[in-house]
C-alpha cells in the first residue's frame, strides 16, 4: 500500500480517532455523588491516628472532643452527614485507646485541634469567610486566651486551607508547628489525593467467576462479599483511601468512619441507596492511584433476573474509565458468557476492557497446557468482535494470600495455602506469558517468595497495567506492543 495514497491516509486517520477515542475514555470525568456524600471526601484517611492526644489522660481527651464538637458547631458544620460521621469516630477512636502515657494538658494541642477541625469539615473553608471561621475564632480564643495576641496568626491558619490559597507547605515549615509537622504532612498528603482525577473501574462476570475475590485481592482487605452471599439488589463501590490508617468508612443509609468488618460485608435494611460505598487503603501496586471500583452483580440468565437488569444499568451508565471483564478459567465460553459478552461489546463503546482470566491455579499444570487455554480463550474473545484483546491470567485467591501475608494477618490454614500456591506458580510460569504478550510492563521481583508470589500469580501485572492506563493513557495495542 503507498504511504502517500488515499487508502493509506484514511486507514491513519482512522487509527488516529481511535487513540483519541480510547485516551477521551480513560480521562472521562467520573460523577462521585452517591446520595448525600461526595465519595471524593472518602478517599481522605483519618490523621488522627498520629494526634498525641491518643495517649492522653481521660479527662484530656474528653475536653479536646468537647471542644473539637463547639467549633464544629459554632461554624454550623454540625448538621451536614459528613462532619456528623467525622465527629462519631473521633470519639469511638478516642474511647479505645485508654493508656494515659501523657499529661500535657489541654493547651498542649492548641493547634492540633485547628487541624482536626478543618479535617472534620473536609478543608472547605474557600466560602466559608468572614462570617463561620470568624465565629469559630471567636469560640477558640475564649477556651485558648493565650492566643488571643496571636489572633492574626490564627487566621492565617484557616486562610491556608482556602483553595486559592493554598499554603500548607508554609505551615508545614514553620517552626511554630516543628511537633505539629507530621500532622501537617499527612493534611497534605489527603490534600494531594483527593484533588486527583478519580480513575473508575466497573468489574463484570457471569456468576461464580470469582470477582469478589478478585477486588479482594486488589485492595488487600476483605471488604467485598460475594454476591451469591450479599445482598445482590445492591452494588458494591470500593473506594481507594489517601494512606493506611486502620480504619475503613461505609455508606449505605448512613456514613460510618469507623466501619468494623461485619458492617463492610452487610446492607443495612433502612439503606434506600442502590450502592454500598465502602473507602479503605489499597495495598499493593496500586496504592497511590485515586481508583473507585464498582462492583456490580454476578451475572446468570437463567437466574435471577435482577442481576442482569443491574449489571446491563452499570455497564449502560459508562460512568468508568476501564472495564475489568472476570472470566472463570473452569469454565470458560458457557452460554452466559456468550450472552454477557455480546452485551459488552454493544454497549461500552471505546472503554479499554482487561479481560481477566481467574482461579488459573485449578490448573493442573503436569498434566494441562496452561498457555493453550489462555490462547484458546484469546482466540474466542477475537471471535466475539474483541481486537487484539488484553488477556490476562492470575489466581485472585493466591494474589490476596500474599498481600495478607505482607500485612501480618495470614491464619495457619492459610499460610499453609499460601506456600501451596508458591510451589504451584513456579512451575506454572505466568511470568513468562505476561513478558510475551505484554513486553511494555515490568513487574521488579521480590526478595521473599511469600511477596513473589503477586508476580508469579499475575496479579502485580494487571495492577500494574490498570496503573499504566491510569497514568499513561495507553491503549490496547501500546500495552501488547514492543518498544
Amino acid at each position: 500500500m503507498k504511504k502517500n495514497g488515499k487508502r493509506y491516509r484514511k486507514i491513519q486517520r482512522e487509527k488516529e480517532l481511535k487513540k483519541l477515542s480510547d485516551r477521551s475514555e480513560l480521562q472521562k470525568k467520573i460523577s462521585q455523588e452517591v446520595g448525600e456524600i461526595n465519595t471524593a471526601f472518602l478517599s481522605m484517611a483519618h490523621i488522627i491516628v498520629k494526634n498525641p492526644i491518643l495517649k492522653e489522660c481521660e479527662e484530656t481527651k474528653k475536653e479536646y472532643l468537647k471542644r473539637l464538637r463547639s467549633y464544629v458547631s459554632a461554624g454550623r458544620w454540625n448538621r451536614r452527614k459528613y462532619e456528623k460521621a467525622q465527629l462519631c469516630a473521633y470519639d469511638r477512636i478516642l474511647s479505645e485507646t485508654d493508656k494515659a502515657e501523657e499529661k500535657y494538658g489541654i493547651s498542649f494541642y492548641r493547634y492540633f485541634i485547628l487541624f482536626d477541625l478543618m479535617h472534620v469539615v473536609g478543608y472547605e473553608t474557600a466560602e466559608d469567610f468572614p462570617e463561620k471561621i470568624l465565629a469559630v475564632m471567636s469560640r477558640y480564643l475564649e477556651d485558648f486566651p493565650e492566643m488571643k495576641e496571636k489572633k492574626g496568626f490564627v487566621e492565617q491558619i484557616f486562610r491556608s486551607f482556602q483553595r486559592q490559597n493554598n499554603k500548607l507547605k508554609d505551615l508545614e515549615e514553620n517552626p511554630e508547628f516543628k511537633k505539629e509537622k507530621e500532622y501537617i504532612q499527612m493534611i497534605r498528603r489527603n490534600f494531594r489525593f483527593r484533588k486527583q482525577r478519580p480513575f473508575g473501574v466497573m468489574v463484570t462476570a457471569t456468576m461464580s467467576a470469582g470477582k469478589s475475590t478478585f477486588i479482594n485481592a486488589l485492595t488487600g482487605k476483605y471488604v467485598c462479599l460475594s454476591q451469591n452471599m450479599a445482598c445482590t439488589s445492591k452494588i458494591h463501590c470500593i473506594v481507594n483511601k489517601a494512606f493506611e490508617d486502620g480504619y475503613s468508612y461505609k455508606y449505605d443509609h448512613d456514613l460510618v468512619m469507623r466501619a468494623e468488618r461485619q458492617e463492610l460485608l452487610s446492607n443495612h435494611e433502612k439503606n434506600a441507596l442502590d450502592k454500598i460505598v465502602v473507602s479503605t487503603y489499597f495495598h499493593g501496586g496500586l496504592q497511590e492511584m485515586r481508583m473507585i471500583v464498582n462492583d456490580s452483580p454476578g451475572v446468570n440468565f437463567s437466574g435471577d433476573e435482577s442481576h442482569r437488569v443491574i449489571a446491563d444499568r452499570l455497564l449502560k451508565g459508562r460512568n468508568y474509565n476501564l472495564l475489568i471483564y472476570i472470566m472463570n478459567a473452569t469454565q470458560l465460553a458457557t452460554n452466559d458468557e456468550d450472552e454477557h459478552l455480546d452485551f459488552v461489546k454493544q454497549t461500552i463503546g471505546r472503554t479499554p476492557v482487561i479481560f481477566v482470566v481467574n482461579k488459573i491455579d485449578t490448573f493442573n499444570v503436569e498434566e494441562e497446557n496452561v498457555e493453550a487455554a489462555i490462547k484458546r480463550q484469546t482466540d474466542y474473545l477475537k471471535k466475539k468482535g474483541f481486537q487484539n484483546p488484553m488477556v490476562c491470567p492470575v489466581s485472585s485467591k493466591a494474589g490476596y494470600l500474599a498481600k495478607m501475608y505482607a500485612q501480618g494477618t495470614l491464619s495457619r490454614s492459610q499460610e499453609r495455602e499460601l506456600y501451596n500456591y508458591i510451589d504451584k506458580f513456579e512451575q506454572m510460569n505466568l511470568a513468562g506469558y505476561y513478558a510475551e504478550k505484554f513486553p511494555n510492563i515490568k513487574v521488579q521481583d521480590a526478595e521473599k517468595e511469600e511477596t513473589q508470589l503477586l508476580k508469579t500469580c499475575g496479579l502485580a501485572y494487571i495492577e500494574k497495567l490498570i496503573k499504566l492506563l491510569i497514568k499513561g493513557g495507553i491503549t490496547n495495542d501500546k500495552a501488547m506492543r514492543k518498544v
